[in-house]
Order: C-alpha cells, then structure tokens, then sequence
C-alpha cells in the first residue's frame, strides 16, 4: 500500500482543502459511484509501472468518448435500489408470481409501482450491459495492450453466456410481456446479482476515469513517463511544472538526481517556498495515479510512500504544541525511511515551533542524517541561511525563489527556481517601505 497520511493529503491539496482540491479538479462524473470511485483512486495510488501505464492508456481512450446516453446519476441510483430489494424465490407463473407477494406482504398494496420499477430496472440493466459489450470489444480492438480489459469482458460474456438474444432484444427495447419480466427479474436480482454490480463497478469506473479525460482538455496536462527505479541517474524530472490552482501560474523545471536528491531552499515568506513544494508533490502524487500532471513533461521513479509537512498546527485536542508535533512527524519519517522504505517528502519551515539558535541546530543535524538515504527524495525549505554554506560543502543542493528590486514596481517576486542561496532580507526591507520604525520613532513620546 502507498504511504499518504491526512496530514500530506490536506498540505498538497489533494482532499479536504478549504476551498478547492485536486479531487474538484478532475471531477467531471455523472454518478454518486463515479465520484466515489474518484475519490478512492485518489486515497489509493499505484505501486507498479504496469497498473500506472494501464490507467493512463485507459483515459487517453476515454478522451472524446461520449458517455452521456448510458451514464445517468438517476437511472443508477434507481438500479442500485432495485439491486438491494430482497431476494425472492422463482415464480413459475404469473399467478404464483401475485401470490408470492401477496403471501410475503412485500409491498403487496402496492404492486403497479413496483413492478414499474422492475420493468425500468431490467430495461436499464440490458442497457447497461449492452454498453459495456460494445465499448469493451471497441477497447480490444484498438488498445489490445489494455491487459485488464479480458477480465472485464469475461464478467460481461458470464451475465450474457445464457440468456436468450432475442428475448435481450425485447429487454432493450423496453417491450416485453410480464413473463418476461418476471423470468429476468429473477436472473438479474438472484441468480446474477453480483456479476451485475460488478458490471455497474465497470461502469462507475468508466464514469470516473472518463470525468479525468475531460478534465484534459485544453489544459495543459501531460502523462508522465514511468522509469524503472534502477535505470539512470534521474530521479524525477518536472519540465514547466506549475500550479493547477493558480490563475497565470510561472512554470519552473525540476531535476531531481539520485547523487544530489537533497535539497535545501531558501527565501523568505511570499517568495512561493511553499507554492512550489505543494506543486511538486501534486504532481508526483498525479502520477502515481496514473493521471495527467500540471507540466510540459515529466519523468519519474515510483516511490513507496509522499509525505509533506508543510501547514502543520497545534493539536489541542491532544494537548500538543506545533514544535511537539514537527518532532513526532520527523520520527514518524526516521522511522519508514529506516524501514528501507522510498520516500518523497517535502517539508516547509521545519522546527519554526522552536527559537532560531534551537531550530538550525535540529535542521543542520537533520539533514546531516538524510545524505545517506539516496533512494529517497527530500525537499526541505527554511529562512534559516547561517547554515547554508555548510550543507553546500556537503553537497546538498541549494535553491531558491527569485526576487529583484525595481525602482518602479518595488519588489518584484519572479517565483523562478534559481540555484543558490537567497540572501535578500525582504523583512527589513518591508518593514522600512511602511515607515514602520519612523511612525514609532515620530510618535513616541519626548
């Protein structure tokens, strides 16, 4: 199983944001269970190149295929209810038929409504199953590298392997006496009852996954390419990566080596530290996935589990302070990466919960601890730069965000990756354009 927690979950944006997450972003479904479906994809990345490259083909398929004549939000919610009545047993007749509900006392004052339910529920079932035969031999024809696909049409070829054709043609056609009916009510709801909801599964994933396709377009997204772990020196390599929640979003290239997968960035609040590591998490998250990334291009490794500390609070709830949590959150990490485990972690101002003298010591002992973890990614961010020439003679790579001063606009964030050390004190500089010191200065009493 991938290793996410609802801490990583909520800094990257992927569930429970405040205001807008990745899920509302690819979520174009028509049905409760599409969403659902979704919604589980996103709780559940993929560990293997094969399942991640299956999904990807799967939504390029998706791509300009019109869903909207079988997928329908009422006429599902409608078949599940139908789905969930009772088991009966077969009735022979129509006569025995009456008086098995009569004898049971299922809705027996009210047998129109429900038969009108199971005539619609059977009709939209043939339908249903219709669909998927067609489009599943449409996917075999043109994707026959789909590997899952097989599975798929045996569930449909097991429903349909003994029933009738014609008397299927007057299921479709929605025009069939209450023999019939009554003949597949039983097949659908007792005897197939399983291999229909598994049908219906088929379809809610073809809702979701469709919901992604449509997501594409006219955006720019793009599929990455998944590298074997043991081949190259690249780790993750982000062409134009950029932030899906952003209006006019800069675009920044990220090249992530094994020999120099430590990095240390630096800059003070509002130059988009934290911007920048929700971006690249995002789309490492995406694309473990199997979902297109906001980038031009991408490649990368897959790891074991993501991890981002970047909004963490108090809990006071459990009575413990921000500092309390960073250091159960930092073990919590020792403890996979001991594991063996390849982690991808980001993690923003760490050890702010403590004074200055106190955090660059606990950040300078903490990434003299990581250098030797080369399988796994670390993106670390801070103000703290006294301790920056010594990471560099220790080969962590250094980078910040750019900032200039221009004599007209002021200070100008151009939210660009540079190499190096930010040596700006923008606090200073802030504090002097507001004529904070002067006001105080001026007013103070004689």
């Amino acid at each position: 199983m991938f290793i996410v927690d609802k801490q990583t979950l909520i800094d990257l944006n992927i569930t429970n944001s405040r205001y807008r997450d990745l899920i509302d972003f690819f979520d174009k479904t028509v049905t409760q269970g599409g969403r659902d479906m979704l919604y589980n994809y996103f709780l559940e990345p993929l560990l293997t190149k094969s399942e991640i490259e299956y999904r990807q083909q799967l939504i390029c398929f998706l791509r300009g295929k019109d869903m909207t004549g079988i997928l329908d939000k009422y006429m599902m919610q409608d078949l599940e209810k139908y789905l969930s009545l009772p088991v009966e047993p077969y009735s022979a007749s129509k006569a025995s038929y009456y008086l098995e509900l009569v004898s049971t006392s299922f809705l027996s004052n009210d047998f129109k409504k429900r038969d009108i339910l199971i005539k619609r529920s059977i009709h939209e079932i043939a339908k249903v199953i219709d669909f998927l035969t067609v489009f599943l031999q449409s996917v075999k024809e043109q994707n026959p590298t789909l590997w899952r696909v097989g599975s798929f049409c045996d569930i449909i070829d097991n429903i349909i392997e003994d029933i009738d054709r014609e008397e299927f043609e007057q299921l479709l056609k929605n025009r069939f006496p209450i023999e019939l009916m009554i003949k597949y009510d039983y097949i659908f709801r007792n005897i197939k009852r399983q291999l229909i909801r598994e049908a219906f599964a088929m379809l809610y994933q073809l809702d979701a996954l469709s919901g992604v396709a449509q997501s594409i377009e006219g955006k720019d997204l793009v599929f990455p390419k998944i590298k074997d772990s043991d081949l190259g020196s690249d780790m993750v390599a982000i062409g134009g990566a950029y932030n899906l929640f952003l209006e006019d979003p800069v675009k920044n290239d990220i090249k992530i080596e094994r020999e120099s997968s430590l990095w240390y960035l630096t800059g003070a609040n509002m130059t988009g530290k934290s911007t920048l590591l929700k971006t690249v998490g995002a789309c490492v998250y995406l694309a473990h996935l199997g979902f297109p990334v906001p980038a031009n291009s991408m490649e990368t490794i897959l790891f074991d589990g993501i991890s981002a500390t970047i909004n963490l609070g108090d809990d006071i709830n459990a009575g413990a302070s921000h500092f309390f949590n960073e250091v159960l959150r930092v073990k919590h990490l020792a403890e996979l990466l001991a594991k063996g485990k390849r982690m991808f972690i980001l993690m923003d101002e760490l050890f702010k919960g403590t004074n200055h003298n106190d955090a660059s010591e606990a950040t300078l002992e903490l990434m003299h601890c990581l250098r030797g973890y080369g399988n796994s990614v670390f993106l670390l961010s801070s103000h703290i730069i006294e301790i920056s020439s010594i990471l560099k003679r220790e080969g962590v790579v250094m980078k910040h965000l750019g900032v200039r001063l221009e004599e007209d606009k002021g200070l100008v964030f151009t939210y660009q990756l540079l190499e190096g050390v930010a040596e700006e004190k923008l606090g200073m500089w802030l504090l002097r354009k507001e004529r904070v010191f002067d006001i105080l200065r001026e007013a103070r009493p004689s």
